[in-house]
């Protein structure tokens, strides 16, 4: 079917009940109902499988008291609370349905013009949802795909942590050595850590000679070369340092901790992306991918990681609505934008490495760099595109590039490419 709310009314076809389900860390509210609406039973149950196991049996109970052939349950992806449920039902063999909370939500106060809200209510909105058809058709990763899924998340929570250790530590040296990262640009370095964990303050540093200074950091790096002439710019600034010297022992001691904690982000983050390499080898789209000039292992594990079996999608713009790049229209009185944004309703996550893999592939591509030079240069009744726009086009085209590639599992080829 063409219509896609025909298509989801299709997959709920039946006289079944609806068990809709508003999922919390500690209790989940179930509110069961039948395509009338008629409220057959609320209960909560606790956020274990005995809950789960009381769940089920509570609903065929209902099923066999309401004379129906089954149920249908309606989940509410609300947070991450519902992950547990939703791979329980899975186990099972049972038929469930995701509800977007911001659809949930723009219902229940639809209705409620006095913004009444509780678990039962949630859960009420969300069985209806799932009757009318306006649910969430989402896949589960599994096997590899939730492993590499996993340890990409992992990497991007690591490189957050480190980016924020990272500045914490610049906003310490402004008030401390404002000097000292005009001298070193990354001043978790290897020669700037090893300054930082020797010798943290300017008072410190102008108090020795500048052989006496190297010596000390060559000590704390015994291995290694040291950025030698940046160690001396730095001694000569350490004795006109403008630095507030008050406090200035704990702000060391605290620059030494974040110093520590930074090293072990590092090492970590290393440990994690090794790991990923070796994840990304048993990917047989990921060969596909790698053939086009511009995409490394690290954009293609965080596309992979987002957009998993290519066999769950029907073609290229599925793909691009669960990135959330998809121009969005909005017209009034017959009058519209401008320019047409796109809706960002889709994964952050996977937006993000579409705009590192589209950078990368308008530098290093030559077929993407000719085509971007093409959409820029359009005369004004083609509707040329600007530059933040041409990037969008292009994460479009990767895309589309991308389910051309998997779906059809061929190489890429540059003197064809479009």
């Amino acid at each position: 079917m063409k219509n896609i709310t025909a298509r989801k009314l299709a997959q709920i076809e039946g006289d079944g009940l609806i068990v809709g389900i508003d999922p919390h860390k500690h209790e989940h509210a179930v509110v069961i109902m039948t395509r009338l609406n008629a409220i057959c039973a609320k209960f909560k149950i606790n956020n274990s499988r005995e809950g789960f196991d009381h769940l089920v049996e509570r609903v065929r109970m209902e099923v066999n008291k309401a004379g129906v052939r089954g149920a249908f349950f309606a989940v509410e992806a609300g947070g991450h609370y519902w992950r547990n449920l939703a791979y329980y039902f899975r186990e099972g063999g049972l038929d469930f349905r995701l509800i977007n909370p911001f659809t949930l939500k723009r219902q229940r106060e639809g209705k409620d013009l006095n913004r009444r809200k509780s678990d039962y209510r949630d859960a009420t909105v969300a069985a209806e949802l799932l009757r009318n058809g306006d649910f969430t058709e989402t896949h589960l990763p599994e096997g590899d795909y939730a492993e590499l899924r996993a340890h990409h998340m992992c990497r991007q929570r690591l490189k957050q942590q480190h980016t924020r250790t990272v500045n914490l530590v610049r906003g310490l040296l402004d008030g401390l050595f404002p000097e000292f990262c005009g001298v070193f640009k990354d001043p978790c370095g290897k020669t700037a850590a090893a300054v930082l964990s020797s010798y943290p303050t300017p008072e410190v540093i102008a108090r020795l000679s500048v052989e006496q200074f190297i010596k000390g950091v060559r000590s704390k790096c015994p291995r290694g070369r040291l950025a030698i002439k940046k160690l001396r710019a730095l001694h000569g600034a350490a004795s006109t340092s403008i630095g507030v010297k008050a406090g200035a022992e704990g702000v060391a001691h605290e620059l030494g901790v974040l110093v520590q904690v930074e090293q072990s982000y590092a090492a970590q983050i290393e440990e994690v992306e090794k790991r990923l390499h070796e994840l990304i080898a048993r990917f047989e789209e990921a060969r596909y991918l790698l053939s086009v000039p511009g995409l490394t292992e690290r954009t293609v594990s965080g596309l992979i990681a987002n957009i998993g079996p290519i066999e769950n999608y029907a073609n290229a713009k599925d793909l691009v609505k669960l990135a959330g790049v998809n121009p969005i229209q909005s017209e009034s009185a017959g009058k519209g934008q401008r320019y047409t944004p796109m809706s960002k309703k889709g994964r952050s996550d996977l937006r993000n490495c579409l705009w590192q893999a589209a950078m990368s592939l308008l530098r290093s591509n030559i077929k993407f760099r000719c085509w971007s030079k093409v959409m820029e240069s359009r005369a004004a009744h083609a509707n040329p595109l600007h530059r933040r726009e041409v990037l969008g086009a292009a994460m479009n085209k990767l895309l589309r590039l991308y389910f051309a590639l998997v779906s059809k599992g061929q190489m890429y080829r540059l003197a064809e490419a479009a």
